[in-house]
């Protein structure tokens, strides 16, 4: 029992060292997901506009708003045309990559049976898939060095568990400052911060955000997101979100 409570503590030791060091590094690798494309236009706006279109645009006028202020930081993009990636290579791109941050961006379309919807919304990973998210962790061995204390399954759950924990603390964080400026610098309503098992969410051994922009079920929400100031406007507040998390990240 003591040997086991001595690891365990080591590996709480370990990943607050760790998370220390990484929160004292900058932001230097960036993931930015336009979702959808090629083969898969995403749902379908009330003109006729498909998602897959939406999101290109306000993803490459985020990261290009970030690569001006912090030329430092490497943007990765899952797309910057219109292309198809299975949703399962977002993830690895990530990963393999040691991205720092992913941030997903989406629009939305409200089912035959809801009643009417608009506005945006931010998703962090659902606790319901915590344990899953945790097993996949555990596999990503060349992102957590578990043998800096152990290599055997309780180690392994342990150190998973906490980077997850971690991860969202994060998430959360980056996830309130942009829907603080999306209310300030759009014209969209807020729906709020919400779980979700997205697969990105899941997958992704790093904070990330998955942002549903808007509506286009719902005529003013569409006309905004199929404008190029509406595209602006959401980019603009995506990123300051960013600069307000980045600071925050660093100093911690």
């Amino acid at each position: 029992m003591k040997i086991y409570l001595l690891k365990y503590f080591t590996a709480v030791f370990v990943l607050f060292f760790c998370f220390s060091r990484q929160a004292a590094d900058k932001l230097d690798v960036i993931v930015i997901d336009a979702g959808h494309g090629g083969k898969d236009p995403g749902t379908i706006g009330l003109s006729g506009v498909q998602e897959k279109n939406i999101n290109l645009p306000i993803a490459i006028k985020l990261g290009s708003l970030i690569q001006s202020a912090f030329p430092d930081i490497k943007i990765i993009y899952t797309r910057t045309q219109d292309e198809y990636t299975k949703v399962r290579e977002l993830s690895v791109l990530a990963n393999n990559n040691k991205a720092k941050l992913f941030i997903s961006i989406h629009s939305n379309f409200k089912k035959k049976e809801e009643t009417e919807k608009n506005g945006f919304e931010v998703y962090v990973l659902n606790m319901e898939r915590f344990p899953e998210a945790v097993s996949y962790t555990i596999k990503e061995n060349s992102i957590l060095k578990f043998e800096q204390f152990g290599r055997d399954t309780t180690d392994n759950f342990i150190f998973s568990s906490l980077a997850q924990n971690g991860y969202r603390y994060f998430s959360e964080l980056l996830s309130s400052g942009i829907e603080a400026n999306m209310v300030s610098m759009t014209q969209l309503a807020s729906r709020g911060v919400m779980q979700a098992g997205f697969w990105v969410l899941v997958g992704s051994s790093m904070p990330v955000v998955l942002v549903e922009c808007g509506y286009l079920s719902d005529p003013n929400d569409e006309k905004f997101l199929s404008s190029s100031e509406g595209q602006s406007a959401i980019a603009t507040a995506l990123y300051q979100g960013f600069v307000n998390y980045k600071m925050v990240y660093e100093a911690e």
